[in-house]
């Protein structure tokens, strides 16, 4: 599960989405990315790379900005 994990977050840093952080549970994944928010084509981009590396559906992930403040 961690193998997959650090894949996902190595190619989402690669997308320039850094120190993004995922987390595996079951059949489920959490990511939180960098960002005050996130537009739609980046939240699509964000899926593919997540479904890619883990396996994980779309209907299954749950993307969340984390916004600096």
């Amino acid at each position: 599960i961690s193998e997959r994990e650090t894949a996902a977050e190595i190619l989402l840093a690669a997308k320039g989405f850094s120190d993004s952080i995922v987390s595996i549970t079951g059949d489920s994944a959490d990511v939180v990315v960098n960002a005050t928010e996130l537009t739609d084509a980046q939240r699509a981009q964000i899926e593919d790379i997540v479904k890619r590396k883990t396996g994980i559906g779309a209907e299954n992930l749950v993307i969340t900005p984390l916004s600096e403040q």
